[in-house]
Parts: structure tokens; sequence; C-alpha cells
């Protein structure tokens, strides 16, 4: 039996493990949409005053370790729970231990999850573009929030770039997204009052706009992304 375990593949192992979670959410338990858990988590968390913060934050350190995809609802969960302003700081502080989680895991313990992203042309892609463009791709990537936190940690952590200035990249290139999950977690607790709403909706359609324009032409400029022979 042990010698059967250690065969295993911790890789698959925790993909098997997550198929099988999104498996009961979607068909055995529908009910439990990212809103619901959002709801659920704002029920827990309030009971525990200002040290929720701190078990949030165990949560996403854990998730990412164990690459469990739900670092959006967390951040939107942030927003709901604190407001807009401190949810922003909580769920910036909540990316920044995700992103040393992810970067640990990968680098240093299950190393496989490399080995199995590199099989995707994208990705090698992306390492080419990092190793003759630098930095302003890790900042890019982490401007493009509409991408998963988790995959983009995944990705990130396979660079040679050192952790302390994934992070500086990290702490700056997570704002936009952090900001507009927040108020969207907000808007979703203040859905009485229509102007307040409609506030917390204008602003990640704001920055969207923003970070697209600012992605869009930097790329443009420094010619990213074009085939190379």
């Amino acid at each position: 039996m042990l010698i059967w375990l250690k065969k295993i593949n911790p890789l698959i192992l925790l993909m098997m493990v997550s198929i099988l979670l999104f498996i009961l959410r979607e068909f055995l338990f529908p009910e439990y949409s990212d809103i619901a858990l959002i709801r659920i988590m704002e029920e827990l968390l309030s009971t525990f005053g200002m040290m929720s913060i701190v078990y949030l934050l165990f949560i996403y350190f854990f998730c990412s370790f164990f690459y469990i995809p739900i670092l959006i609802p967390l951040n939107i969960a942030c927003g709901a729970l604190y407001g807009p302003v401190l949810g922003s700081f909580v769920s910036l502080a909540g990316v920044l231990v995700s992103c040393i989680a992810s970067t640990i895991s990968v680098r240093y313990v299950f190393r496989g999850m490399g080995k199995f992203a590199m099989r995707h042309q994208d990705v090698k892609k992306f390492l080419n573009q990092f190793t003759r463009y630098g930095t302003i791709v890790v900042l890019i990537v982490r401007l493009a929030f509409v991408v998963p936190y988790l995959l983009q940690n995944i990705i990130l952590a396979m660079t040679n770039i050192k952790l302390d200035r994934l992070l500086l990249l990290t702490l700056f290139g997570a704002m936009p997204g952090v900001i507009s999950y927040s108020f969207l977690g907000a808007g979703m607790v203040s859905l009485d009052d229509a102007g307040t709403y409609g506030i917390y909706l204008l602003v990640p359609l704001a920055l969207l706009v923003a970070v697209s324009v600012f992605i869009h032409v930097t790329r443009k400029q420094m010619g990213i992304g074009r085939s190379e022979d």
C-alpha cells in the first residue's frame, strides 16, 4: 500500500481532488455557486471580527499552495466583508500571500506542476517573452486581472525572477484587479441603493478599460506578442 502511494504523482492527486470538488459543486451542490460561497464566507468570517482577516489570509495561502481555484471569489468576499477600501487592502494582502504560497509550491514542493504546464504552447510562449522583454511581461500578466490569479501565480513561479521582485511587481500590477473585485463585492451588499451600486459597478468597468488600453499600447510599442522566426 505504501509503495503504491509513493508512486502517485502529487500533481495528479491534487488535480483529481480539484476536479472532484468541482464536480461535487457543479452537479451535486449547484446551490453553492460563487455568489453562494461568498455569502457563506460572509456569515462565517463576520463572527470573528478583525481576526477574520488573519483567517482569510490563511485561506489565501492554503488555496494557493494546493491549487484550489477560488482566489477571485475570495477577493470579492473581501469587498463584501470589509467594504471597497479596506476590502481592497485585505484583498491585495491576500494576493501577495497567494503569490508566496504558489511560488513555494511550484518551485520547491510540487515541481511536477511546472513540467505539466510546460506542455502548453502558451506557457512556453510566455517564458520566451519573459526572457526577451523582462519584467514588463510580468507586470502585464498581473494587470490582466481577468486571468485567474492562481494561473498567473503558477506561470510566474516558473520564471527565474526572485520572489522579492515578483512581490513588488505583484503589489503594483494586482492593484486594479483587487480594487475591481472588492468594489464588486461591496456592491453585492448594496443592492438596495441604486446610486451606490452604480458606482461599485462603474469603478471596475473604468479600471478594466484603462488596463486594457495600457496593455494594448504597451504590447504594441514593445512588439510583445509578435511572431518571431
